[in-house]
């Protein structure tokens, strides 16, 4: 038997050590092959930069890792920051005549869509010309479509307006029937983050919310788009609310689109602004490829940090959302660079972790202490999210983002009954003292639990509301009443005095040059993004064999209300599964 397993021992490590050599051979020649293959992609004279966002953007560019049978190769996907950044270089392009937007297919949030509207507004001011075509159109496709210059729409397609939902699932009764008890504890009678635990259906604060938020969203849309078609804003909420925009050619005659044409007729179109004589003579660049051509970068000694905080805010420490003790060592490494003279912290999160929220804000105190920190609020900078803003010199916050949410609450499953009733589980507990074992989720809050949690969520509410007076020069009372976990658009934050101007991205790095009175000056963006194979190879090394993962997306809401209270604790978040049809 010994020398049996010995034996096994040895057969099992052999092959480890085969199929070990073969992968690392297969990165090895996959890194050549690219390296061999890849080239500085060259923009032609008379090119068409060309806009197509069917692929979710993410705050910034990054590489993935794509398998296959005997190789890998690495995927590059275009972010946010390079869009700006292309529109912005093409404006200045000789090389470049104009811009067409393909809106056919549309991945991305409002706040990015107004991000990039107004880089193609700034884009227009070169005299260069804008075409946006689209077999049909959504809604934020059609609001990003009306910067341009001509807009045409396939004669069977659809540029349907039919206003914005904001959607809210609720999961009581399934708790109720899996005999599963949801112990919430808020404060704040607007922090609906809990709401669907506990009842079926909106309450008023909770209806009222959104109600508002979305109003003034789509109004803020809805004006601009009437501005730029030239139609009455009156005229054009009668034509949604009648439903007289559903085909092509009512589109037409209403003048939200100056054409209809197929694709073919749209190239041919083409050929005659590039003076061509045909649609495969075009030369026509992808903006994610025309995003990582050549170019003449900014040098010099002084720089500004953008840093992205995009996902939940949590404890620990993970390349993977915002976790405190990345974000604190990053912004501390930040702190002493003496290179660094300005700081952009760019917020995309509903919040999260209130413990991790104060541990990044500290350290974004101390950095502002040194050096000026601009924040700039992407889709939403809520709860949480607009903790971590408070220590700053300015907020820029978007007309559409979702922001505010001061309010903080307490998630405890218990699951006794469940366990009990539906899977034959039993536990028993032994203590050293009363409440050794709490939290639990297998036996309800004791009322000295609950009024202990409760004083903690008291409390921290108290101190959120403190940072956000002292920061924003109001009283607590003011704030208070603008709190209790209410959420605000963008526009209602400035007016309310929460934030300080609207813009985006780019007005955010230049008020960072501005605070810190740099004329000349390159941006370095963190976290550090590790190139592909590092992370894979970093992985053998450490001898990873698999990552935790939460449930798949395809378990649908079940796995998004699992991945929201597996973990029990006290939050500053939005609510998980607000849905906002745009």
């Amino acid at each position: 038997m010994v020398l049996a397993s010995f034996v096994g021992v040895i057969a099992a490590s052999t092959i480890g050590l085969f199929f070990l050599f073969m992968l690392i051979g297969v990165v090895s020649s996959s890194i050549s092959s690219i390296s061999s293959t890849t080239e500085t992609v060259k923009v032609k004279p008379h090119s068409i930069l060309r806009i197509m966002l069917d692929q979710p953007i993410a705050e910034r560019s990054q590489s993935d890792l794509s398998t296959g049978l005997t190789s890998l190769s690495v995927v590059h996907s275009i972010g946010l920051n390079d869009i700006l950044l292309a529109i912005d270089r093409a404006a200045t392009d000789p090389n470049i005549n104009l811009i067409y937007m393909d809106l056919s297919a549309l991945s991305a949030g409002l706040a990015h869509l107004e991000e990039i509207r107004n880089a193609l507004e700034r884009f227009k001011e070169s005299g260069k010309p804008i075409i946006a075509y689209g077999d049909n159109y959504s809604q934020g496709a059609y609001y990003l479509a009306t910067v341009a210059d001509k807009i045409y729409l396939n004669p069977f397609g659809s540029a349907s307006l039919n206003g914005m939902s904001a959607e809210v699932m609720f999961f009581k009764g399934l708790l109720d029937k899996l005999q599963i008890e949801m112990q919430v504890l808020r404060h704040g009678k607007f922090k609906s983050a809990v709401e669907p635990f506990t009842t079926d259906r909106m309450s008023l604060e909770n209806r009222e919310q959104y109600q508002t938020f979305i109003n003034t969203v789509w109004g803020y849309l809805t004006d601009k788009i009437a501005a730029a078609r030239n139609i009455e804003p009156g005229t054009l909420q009668y034509l949604i609310n009648s439903l007289e925009l559903e085909s092509a050619q009512q589109s037409l005659d209403h003048g939200l689109v100056d054409g209809l044409m197929y694709k073919d007729e749209l190239l041919d179109a083409l050929c005659m602004l590039t003076d061509v004589e045909s649609d495969d003579k075009l030369q026509m660049i992808d903006v994610s490829n025309y995003a990582f051509s050549s170019y003449k970068q900014a040098i010099g000694r002084s720089k500004i940090a953008v840093v992205y905080a995009d996902g939940d805010i949590m404890m620990g420490k993970s390349e993977k959302n915002i976790t405190a003790w990345n974000y604190a060592n990053i912004l501390r490494q930040i702190r002493h660079d003496n290179t660094v003279k300005a700081v952009v912290f760019r917020i995309n999160s509903p919040g999260g972790s209130a413990q991790a929220s104060e541990i990044i804000a500290r350290e974004l105190a101390l950095l502002k202490a040194d050096k000026p920190v601009v924040v700039s609020m992407s889709n939403y900078a809520a709860s949480g999210g607009y903790w971590i803003a408070t220590p700053s010199d300015r907020i820029i916050v978007n007309p559409v983002s979702l922001t505010g949410s001061i309010g903080v609450f307490g998630l405890i499953p218990n699951v006794k009954k469940m366990m009990n009733n539906h899977l034959g589980i039993t536990t028993e507990v032994v203590r050293s003292n009363t409440s050794a074992d709490y939290p639990s989720i297998t036996r309800p809050l004791t009322n000295r639990e609950r009024e202990a949690m409760l004083s903690s969520i008291e409390t921290i509410y108290l101190q959120f509301v403190d940072k956000v007076a002292s920061s924003r020069e109001l009283s607590p009372d003011e704030v208070d009443k603008l709190g209790q976990g209410r959420i605000w658009s963008g526009l209602d934050a400035v007016r309310l005095g929460l934030a300080d101007e609207l813009g985006g991205l780019t007005e955010a790095i230049d008020a960072a040059a501005e605070l810190a009175e740099l004329s000349f000056y390159r941006t370095v963006e963190y976290p550090t993004i590790s190139n592909p194979f590092e992370q894979l190879l970093r992985s053998l090394m450490k001898g990873e064999t698999a990552i935790e993962t939460p449930l798949p997306d395809e378990a649908g809401e079940l796995a998004r209300l699992y991945n929201e209270v597996k973990e029990p604790g006290i939050y500053a978040r939005l609510p998980y599964d607000l849905v906002i049809k745009q």
